[in-house]
C-alpha cells in the first residue's frame, strides 16, 4: 500500500475523486439505515489517506468500514469507467459493492448476508 503514490494529473484527480464519491455514499446508506446488515465507518477525524494498493485499485487507509462486526477492505479499480466502482474485498473475494444508480448491488447484499 502506498500513499505516496506518483500522481498525474488529470487522471487522479479523477480516480481519487471516484473514491470518495463511493465512499461518500456508503456513508450515507449508512447515516439513512438504507444498508443490507449491519455497517458503520470508524471516523478517525483526520484528513482522508488515500493510496495505491499494490494490485492497482485505490482505498483509503484511515477509515474503516465495518459490516458485521469484521472490517473490509473497500477499493474502486484504477481508472474505472463505471460510476461508483467500489469492490469489497474478503480474503480475494472481490464483490461489487453499487450498482451503477448507487444502491446496493445484490452480489454485495447477498455477501453481507452470509457474514
Amino acid at each position: 500500500m502506498n500513499a505516496n503514490y506518483n500522481r498525474v494529473i488529470p487522471r487522479d484527480f479523477f480516480n481519487e475523486a471516484k473514491l470518495l464519491k463511493c465512499m461518500g455514499q456508503l456513508a450515507l446508506m449508512i447515516l439513512d439505515n438504507k444498508t443490507p446488515v449491519k455497517m458503520s465507518i470508524e471516523e478517525t477525524g483526520e484528513p482522508f489517506e488515500v493510496a495505491l494498493l499494490d494490485e492497482g485499485s485505490l482505498t483509503v487507509t484511515n477509515y474503516r468500514v465495518i459490516i458485521q462486526d469484521n472490517e473490509f477492505l473497500l477499493k474502486t479499480t484504477y481508472n474505472s469507467k463505471s460510476n461508483y466502482p467500489l469492490i469489497c474485498d474478503n480474503d480475494g473475494e472481490e464483490y461489487t459493492v453499487f450498482d451503477e444508480s448507487g444502491n446496493f448491488d445484490q452480489e454485495f447484499i447477498d455477501f453481507c448476508h452470509t457474514i
